[in-house]
């Protein structure tokens, strides 16, 4: 296990007055004015009030799960990441009249979009919060040992994600490391080598104080298995394959995590495979994301698994027979997501969002074993997904193939989760390839979405926009 010995003691805040009750009416705020606009509002309980006792640090990172869940980049809303970039690759067909969306799906997304801005304010308001939190219990005498530990490794371990969600959406961005709003006013960029350097260092910060227990039987907070699973997927995207297989080995070997034989169970509260997810909130909730999907007649109102992607699976696949629903009239034939299959509430919850899960480490290890030279165990990691969803093993046998083949079975597992097809066209080269066949506006600026043009027009240290725009 990579540990680090030098934990930096981060600045101590500026703001004066800081208190729970009012952290959601500021993420409120941030959601929908600029990020470097806001200042903390007034309260009767001072800063160190909020971390003189543990259970109301909890609440302020509680807080923090609960905006993440409902809005920014990984989100299931219909104005979250996962959605907006289902659309932008080709998981999605669009259908409906939602111009903003539109946008994102057919390539024509300009920088004053209002669903681009609500997602870069919402995410950076997610790390304004844990910036505060942060700066709270490292400044707070009353939260120490296993405590201290636990709040600071959860808080840099999401600060971590929303970065790596930000960097790979927009490249050069902001790397806001405090809560003085008027450092945060003429910030400029951190170059995307910066950024990614930085999310390691959250990563590696989080893993060295975390521990191996999940706080409560939910898999709904960090522990360090979360961290060593986003570690493995970080290093996979930054092409350190040695590292990669490292990470995503200590998961699959961990023993606290199994793959369920059944695709139906897949995405339940329960499965053996989830490393960690969002909680729906509210007991008898379920998924975001099955609301955000679910149509039942046709045409639909809204956006639709795309065609292609319904085309591309294998005859026998278990995935395209549990996880796509298929709507039928005599008008036409239609796909929506079927993986989390509850748009309404239950007596109990029964689905939550999943966020890391334990098939992802076998394709992270898969593609890191090819590219390590490590034929064999790439075709065996491979073949664990393709057992559980009914298919033979894999014919590819060369390093180009398996590259194919992992392309292919990442697009076919995790579909509509978390940006996960975007990302991987574009890390793989294959955006332009794949996308200007079928999205007639495809332009190769589109590697990277624009910077909101709010953002720039208050302040000029963001300059110069993303090329093309």
């Amino acid at each position: 296990m990579t540990t680090i010995n030098n934990i930096p003691n981060n600045p101590r805040p500026k703001l004066k007055l800081y208190t729970v009750s009012v952290i959601v009416m500021v993420l409120s705020l941030l959601s929908c004015e600029s990020f470097i606009e806001v200042d903390m509002p007034q309260s009767e309980l001072t800063g160190n009030a909020v971390y003189e006792d543990v259970t109301t640090a909890n609440a302020a990172l509680a807080d923090i799960y609960a905006r993440m869940r409902e809005g920014g980049v990984a989100s299931g809303t219909s104005f979250g990441g996962t959605f907006l970039m289902a659309n932008y690759a080709d998981d999605m067909d669009f259908y409906g009249t939602n111009t903003l969306n539109e946008q994102f799906n057919k390539h024509t997304l300009l920088p004053s979009n209002a669903n681009l801005l609500r997602l870069w304010n919402t995410t950076y308001g997610e790390i304004y919060a844990i910036n505060a939190l942060l700066e709270g219990v490292q400044s707070s005498a009353a939260i120490t040992g296993d405590d201290r530990n636990r709040l600071l490794g959860e808080a840099y371990f999401l600060r971590a994600f929303n970065y790596f969600y930000l960097v790979n959406l927009f490249g050069d961005i902001p790397y806001i490391t405090t809560t003085d709003y008027e450092l945060n006013a003429a910030i400029g960029k951190t170059s995307a080598t910066e950024v990614w350097n930085n999310i390691i260092q959250d990563l590696l910060l989080a893993e060295s104080i975390l521990p191996e227990s999940y706080p409560s039987s939910a898999r709904v907070r960090a522990n360090r298995a979360t961290v060593h699973a986003m570690l493995a997927r970080v290093h996979l995207y930054t092409q350190n394959y040695s590292q990669a297989e490292a990470y995503a080995t200590l998961v699959i070997e961990s023993g606290d995590y199994s793959i369920d034989t059944d695709p139906a169970a897949a995405f339940l509260k329960d499965s053996p495979s989830i490393i960690w997810s969002f909680h729906p909130g509210i007991e008898g909730q379920n998924t975001k994301d099955a609301t955000t999907y679910n149509f039942t007649s046709g045409p639909p109102t809204k956006p639709a698994l795309s065609v292609n992607l319904y085309d591309s699976f294998e005859n026998g696949d278990l995935r395209k027979t549990n996880w796509i629903a298929v709507i039928s009239n005599p008008n036409g034939t239609w796909y929506r997501p079927f993986k989390y299959k509850l748009n309404a509430p239950t007596p109990e919850s029964q689905e939550y969002t999943l966020l890391l899960r334990l098939e992802e480490q076998y394709l992270i290890r898969a593609e890191a074993r090819a590219f390590n030279g490590n034929i064999p165990g790439a075709q065996a990691d491979i073949d664990v997904i393709r057992t559980r969803a009914g298919l033979p093993a894999t014919s590819a046998a060369t390093q180009e193939e398996l590259a194919a083949a992992i392309l292919q079975e990442r697009r076919h597992e995790l579909f509509t989760e978390q940006c996960h097809r975007w990302f991987d066209l574009k890390r793989t080269g294959n955006a332009e390839s794949v996308l200007s066949l079928i999205k007639p506006n495809w332009q190769m600026r589109d590697i990277w979405l624009p910077l909101p043009e709010a953002e720039l027009s208050l302040n000029e240290n963001l300059l110069p926009q993303n090329p093309g725009y």
